[in-house]
């Protein structure tokens, strides 16, 4: 064990390194500051908005903690591998076969990062990303495209998503707008043709204050509201001061609207400072994309772990229940905190890829993607949630299947892991089929969609799929990249990168007397020249 030591020693230093660097970073100084800098001295205050440019999210903690973090997870994921450790490999039980590619095809090249995910509908798929906005028909032609500006009148900061409701037969969608806004929308019927006429746009403050960051939104929705879960940032700062629940109103009924609600009819608010049920800060909530119309929706949030070893390692996941008021359903109610004990998760180190030594982003063990429906297996409505968190030959994709409110408590749970794999950037959905008629089957399935790469491979696009009491399938290939994504100049102190939104929804328009339902995915790839277009599937569990 004397190797494993010096290899441990030799990383920890490596990390003290970068610490160091970072907290030139942290408060705004570049790493490699001028010689006239240098003698000045001068602070120069953290640019959030250049920073989110470059990495896609803000570090709940900080820069310098979070490569504090992320050299931790690395010089951990090595120890694991020169002591044996069964974390570093655990061997799981898989069936054989696996889920099956329906329709699959290559999204538009943007820009980096996309941040792509997208949702479908009974008669088309919306991807939406930082740059494009896409209609397809479900066989993948394109009907429609514009940049996402178009779409929705304002220049974006990006982190957009798009969902479909099935209770109002229709396409919503969020993203960071400016000035410390949400810009959000809908599409006027269950059959948008065009961009932006088939929609319906507004921007709302939510009360923020000019300059501050409403980072990482997140969408889900229940019968009566939207919500949108962030993690809050004061104008200037690099350290998330609470995570908030957003919420706003939508239209009702499911009939085609020919003259867009003027703003006012549509109240919202915000749930401040949401908490673990020890009293502990909770982050990164993220709202369940809803399956089954229901009043009472459900948002997902877990321990924060970007500080190791100060905040130790994760072992909460935490539930919380949105409800309409008994006097006023026009405005909601959220419940207290529900936490649940998961097996611990540490952050994860970022991935290396084949032909560079260019190291991509893995995040930070953050949850990424929730979906809700009635499971039929257990008669009830659950989440399907996943994020990515030390494991494997590095990082793994963790799910779970949770069931909410005041009885919560988790089902099921696994991995997509690999030994000699990184796993991360995962999309997770039941097969829950609710089509325009409100007729339903299946939801005992889901299939979880995700990136792969090592020093020997190209990222690829994977999946797995789990069938009721089944165990879950071994990795199904969708897509391969054919070089590595090495951008000059763009890649800083937590590596080049990559991906923190992914699409997973289930199909409305899926056949109810199949065994099965399927699951529709949105994910990235590099193709060797620097750029990460994206990639559209169907998949079948």
């Amino acid at each position: 064990m004397k190797g494993v030591g010096v290899r441990r020693s030799v990383l920890l230093t490596f990390a003290a390194a970068l610490v160091a660097a970072a907290g030139g970073a942290s408060q705004g100084i570049p790493a490699a500051a001028s010689p006239r800098a240098a003698v000045n001295r001068t602070p120069v205050p953290f640019d959030a908005v250049a920073f989110r440019r470059q990495h896609g999210y803000l570090p709940l903690r900080g820069v310098a903690t979070l490569v504090r973090a992320k050299a931790h997870a690395a010089a951990e994921a090595a120890a694991m591998h020169h002591q044996g450790s069964t974390q570093a490999g655990r061997p799981l039980r898989t069936r054989a076969g696996g889920p099956k590619v329906g329709a699959s095809w290559e999204g538009p090249l943007g820009p980096t990062p996309p941040d792509a995910n997208g949702a479908v509908g009974p008669n088309s798929y919306i991807e939406i990303t930082n740059g494009p906005v896409t209609i397809y028909t479900r066989t993948g032609e394109q009907i429609a495209t514009a940049p996402l500006v178009t779409l929705t009148g304002n220049l974006s900061g990006g982190d957009p998503m798009i969902i479909w409701d099935p209770d109002t037969q229709r396409f919503y969608y969020s993203t960071i707008g400016p000035g410390s806004t949400i810009d959000w929308g809908f599409s006027k019927d269950d059959n948008p043709t065009t961009i932006p006429d088939s929609f319906c746009r507004y921007d709302t403050s939510f009360g923020f204050p000019t300059g501050s960051i409403p980072d990482y939104p997140k969408l889900g929705q229940t019968k009566g509201f939207l919500m949108i879960g962030i993690n809050f940032y004061p104008a200037g700062s690099q350290v998330a001061t609470e995570a908030d629940l957003l919420w706003t109103g939508k239209p009702q009924g499911s009939g085609p609207i020919t003259t867009c609600p003027d703003a006012s009819t549509f109240k919202s608010g915000i749930f401040h400072d949401l908490r673990n049920q020890d009293g502990s800060q909770a982050f990164t909530p993220v709202p369940a994309i809803q399956t089954d119309p229901l009043a009472a929706g459900y948002v997902m949030a877990m321990s924060d772990i970007e500080c190791p070893p100060t905040c130790g390692e994760g072992t909460l996941l935490t539930t919380y229940t949105l409800k309409p008021k008994k006097h006023d359903p026009t405005v909601p109610k959220l419940s207290i905190p529900r936490s649940l004990t998961v097996g611990s998760y540490q952050s994860p180190p970022d991935a290396p890829q084949k032909d560079t030594d260019r190291l991509l982003d893995t995040l930070d063990g953050r949850i990424t993607h929730a979906v809700s429906g009635i499971d039929p297996a257990v008669g009830r409505t659950t989440v399907w949630v996943s994020h990515c968190v030390l494991g494997g030959a590095g990082a793994e994709v963790r799910w779970y299947e949770v069931r909410p409110g005041t009885k919560a408590s988790v089902l099921q749970s696994g991995a997509a892991t690999d030994p000699s794999l990184y796993v991360f950037n995962g999309g997770i959905s039941n097969d829950r089929t609710v089509n325009e008629a409100l007729q339903t089957a299946h939801g005992d399935a889901m299939v979880l969609g995700f990136n792969t790469s090592s020093s020997s491979t190209y990222v690829a696009v994977q999946m797995i799929s789990k069938r009721g009491s089944k165990p879950q399938s071994g990795f199904v290939m969708v897509h391969q990249s054919t070089g590595p994504f090495a951008p000059v100049g763009s890649c800083g102190l937590l590596g080049c990168r990559w991906g923190d939104y992914s699409g997973a929804t289930p199909d409305p328009a899926a056949d109810v007397s199949a065994i099965h339902g399927e699951v529709w995915s949105t994910n990235e790839f590099t193709d060797g020249d620097s750029h990460r277009p994206t990639w559209n599937w169907e998949a079948m569990p």
